[in-house]
């Protein structure tokens, strides 16, 4: 039976235990903690990012050495191979002869990082790293200085330092066993900036705030808040993702500061429903409402099973031994249940009305991709 919550204005079908998790989301509401209190109104700061200091991203392509018989065949991975061979000359050891290099501790990786706005050279940022050739796992290894670049090719940072691995492998006889994904890696704090990503949020006083989910009420509403706390043409809502400051004063940070922290009440969210199809789970935001409705639901089972038998021959016939397969097919169905779904206006109301249906994760789906064709769903469904 699929099961149904609400947390934070989030509707959230596939949870087992329903009722224990309403039981526990009533008890913290009456204590009045603030997880689980809607909030009305947050800063333009979190609804917004700046012009011209975007977040950047970098990327570079290095070796985890130390691993314990886990790193990549060379013999199928030819760069991990050239990628030693191009190291050790760099610290003066040539090798004539590479046939027979097999090494089973080395692994090619791909290092990612995002590094915020302003970022200046010697500051530490978080650095992923991912295994691109046959290796099983980077437990246990170290990456080796990889200088990281950005996408005009230009190296900004350095990362190195042992690998932090959640994910576990382990194989033998044919018989392996794996936990997470253990080829990705983490280096929190192993990269260093080498040089500043130049940015700049200020030009001759113009300032761009671009909106993070565009909209039309809340970018009129952003100029009209700033509009009104520093007088006009200030501030100018030139389209739905855009918000154009106008400030000739002194101290930039102090106004951005100021104009970040300004509280805003943001419009209500658009009635979204997200499907994910793989898994059965359906998330709905606060927007979604169902109108009445009447649900048929029930199961069809097709059995399909194969018996090997052999067929032998009579005495003295001549005959020949055959394989025989004998395949019965059996279908049946389950009684269907028919559901009266009631208006539902609040969030609460419909997870409660959807959780009535009694159906699978999987049937949930069809059932809510049914409802909106019918139009007895308001929402947007999005299908991941």
């Amino acid at each position: 039976m699929a099961a149904t919550t609400s947390f934070e204005g989030l509707a959230v079908l596939n949870t087992p235990n329903f009722k224990s998790l309403v039981r526990f989301a009533a008890l913290l509401a009456g204590l009045g903690l603030p997880g689980f209190a809607a909030a009305d109104t947050t800063t333009i700061g979190s609804l917004v990012s700046v012009g011209g200091a975007p977040t950047n991203q970098l990327y570079g392509y290095g070796l985890v050495v130390g691993l314990p018989s886990t790193g990549d065949q060379t013999t199928e991975v030819p760069y991990t191979q050239q990628a030693i061979l191009n190291m050790l000359r760099n610290m003066g050891i040539a090798l004539p002869n590479v046939t027979f290099m097999q090494p089973q501790d080395v692994a090619s990786v791909i290092v990612t990082a995002e590094v915020p706005a302003f970022a200046h050279a010697g500051q530490h940022i978080d650095v992923s790293v991912s295994a691109m050739g046959n290796a099983t796992s980077l437990a246990g290894g170290v990456l080796l200085p990889t200088p990281m670049r950005g996408g005009n090719g230009q190296v900004y940072a350095q990362a190195q330092g042992p690998l932090l691995v959640s994910g576990y492998a382990a194989a033998a006889g044919g018989t392996s066993s794996s936990v997470n994904v253990p080829t990705v890696g983490s280096l929190p704090g192993g990269g260093i900036m080498s040089a500043t990503i130049p940015a700049t949020f200020s030009q001759n006083g113009a300032i761009q705030l671009l909106l993070n989910s565009p909209s039309y009420q809340t970018a009129q509403q952003i100029a009209d808040l700033i509009t009104a706390q520093y007088g006009p043409d200030v501030a100018t809502a030139v389209s739905p993702a855009e918000v154009d400051l106008n400030y000739y004063g002194t101290g930039d940070v102090r106004f951005m500061a100021t104009v970040l922290n300004i509280p805003i009440t943001p419009q209500d969210q658009q009635p979204t429903i997200v499907v994910d199809a793989q898994s059965g789970t359906i998330v709905m935001n606060a927007g979604v409402s169902l109108g009445p409705a009447v649900v048929s639901h029930g199961d069809l089972t097709v059995n399909i099973t194969t018996e090997n038998a052999v067929s032998q021959p009579g005495a003295l016939s001549n005959g020949t031994t055959v394989g025989v397969q004998n395949t019965s097919v059996n279908a049946s169905q389950s009684k269907a249940s028919v559901v009266n779904l009631p208006h539902a206006a609040t969030l609460a109301d419909v997870a409660r009305a959807l959780n009535a249906v009694g159906a699978t994760p999987a049937d949930l789906v069809a059932i809510i991709e049914a409802l909106k064709q019918a139009g007895a769903i308001n929402g947007n469904i999005k299908v991941i």
